[in-house]
């Protein structure tokens, strides 16, 4: 149901409803044509003005059409999918014919969070209901409600990454040689030596943060009954955020 489009979609729109305007004031086509930003040529501009007409008309009947048509599940989600990948509500509304405000009730049905058009505002998640049982996997695209953007999952925080990092070897590294004194009556970790705690892929971090980690999931499954995600934020300040919680998280379409 696309328009097809022609040179005289090169001017804007605003310009050919003023020139529109102007032919019922009685202006001469000299002045539209100047108006208009074209050479001085009658058949042009009649040839502009009838097409623009002959469009809106159209786009009157596609419009009606369109309120009238029932959408079929698979043309909602298609419609949600699109959303999900960053396209407007407006947009989808025009290419399909329809009002945002029922794109937005598509939206709603299929259950996808609704972006927060005002800046760092959470997006609108109330009336989806989501199945928590699904788990995520590393590399799977989401939406993070609170943040307002889609995201990457980087890493699942679950039992078994925290068996992984029980899993690692310790090292010692000293670092400055101790000798007995009044401040210091033995060594002491962090300033004489450091211990590290070397993982599978290599991966070498200080025993005291990998027990942290350890403590923050383990604390996070109690409270929550369910695992956590590290992700790769998008957008313009892209950056990772660890330890978000299931709930906060929603899959995106992707057929």
């Amino acid at each position: 149901m696309a328009l097809k489009k022609d040179k005289s979609d090169e001017i804007p729109e605003a310009k050919i409803r003023q020139a529109i305007w102007m032919m019922k004031t009685n202006k001469t086509k000299k002045a539209i044509c100047e108006h208009l930003g074209i050479a001085y040529n009658t058949k042009r501009l009649d040839n502009i003005i009838n097409d623009f007409l002959e469009k809106q008309e159209r786009l009157v009947q596609l419009k009606k059409m369109a309120k009238q048509k029932e959408f079929t599940e698979a043309e909602k989600r298609q419609m949600a999918k699109d959303y999900q990948e960053g396209e407007t509500v407006t947009s989808i509304a025009e290419r399909n014919y329809i009002s945002s405000q029922k794109v937005k009730s598509f939206l709603l049905e299929v259950g996808v969070p609704i972006r927060a058009r005002k800046k760092n505002a959470a997006a609108q998640t109330d009336h989806v209901v989501q199945d928590l049982d699904i788990k995520f996997k590393v590399n799977d695209r989401v939406f993070h409600g609170p943040s307002n953007c889609f995201a990457t999952i980087t890493r699942v925080r679950d039992e078994e990454y925290v068996e992984w990092l029980r899993s690692g070897l310790q090292k010692y590294v000293e670092m400055y040689p101790w000798t007995p004194n009044s401040k210091y009556s033995e060594p002491k970790e962090g300033i004489h030596y450091e211990i590290y705690w070397i993982l599978e892929d290599l991966t070498m971090m200080k025993l005291s943060a990998v027990k942290n980690i350890i403590r923050s999931v383990e604390t996070h499954i109690e409270q929550y009954g369910r695992e956590s995600y590290d992700l790769w934020i998008e957008g313009d300040a892209s950056h990772w955020r660890m330890g978000i919680p299931r709930h906060e998280l929603f899959p995106v379409i992707t057929k």
